[in-house]
C-alpha cells in the first residue's frame, strides 16, 4: 500500500505578508496588513487604492486607468465616499465605531462595500 504524504498548505496572503515584514524587522501591524489585502482586492477589480492618511482622518484615493474615481474619508465617526474627488458627489455614508481611523474589525467590510459602490457608479456612467 502506498502512503501519501500530506500536501503542504500554501500560506495565505496575510501569512505571507506577515512573514516578509517580520523578516524585515517590522512590527506586526494589523492596519498595514488589512490595507495591503484591500489593495490586492481593489487591483483584482481594476482599481488602485492609495492610503493618503492613516489616521485622523483615515483617507484614501481610488484610481482607475490612471484617473481618480473616488475619495474616502473617515473622521469623527463618519465615513463617506465621494465620487471622483474630495467634495464631489457623496455616494455612500456610514457611521463606523472608529473615530479618526477604522477599528481593526471594521475596516475591511467598509472598504469592500465602498469598492462595490464605486464599481457600480463607474459601470452606470
Amino acid at each position: 500500500m502506498n502512503e501519501q504524504t500530506p500536501k503542504e498548505k500554501k500560506p495565505t496572503f496575510m501569512q505571507e505578508l506577515r512573514r516578509i515584514w517580520q523578516q524585515d524587522g517590522r512590527p506586526d501591524d494589523k492596519q498595514f496588513y488589512q490595507i495591503e489585502l484591500l489593495k490586492k482586492l481593489y487591483l483584482k477589480n481594476g482599481l488602485i487604492l492609495e492610503c493618503t492618511c492613516m489616521a485622523c482622518p483615515e483617507q484614501y484615493e481610488v484610481f482607475k486607468n490612471g484617473e481618480q474615481v473616488a475619495y474616502y474619508r473617515l473622521r469623527h465617526g463618519s465615513f463617506r465616499v465621494d465620487y471622483l474627488d474630495c467634495g464631489g458627489e457623496t455616494i455612500f455614508e456610514a457611521d463606523p465605531n472608529g473615530d479618526g481611523e477604522f477599528e481593526p474589525n471594521e475596516r475591511f467590510n467598509y472598504m469592500k462595500d465602498a469598492m462595490k459602490i464605486i464599481l457600480n457608479k463607474i459601470n452606470t456612467i
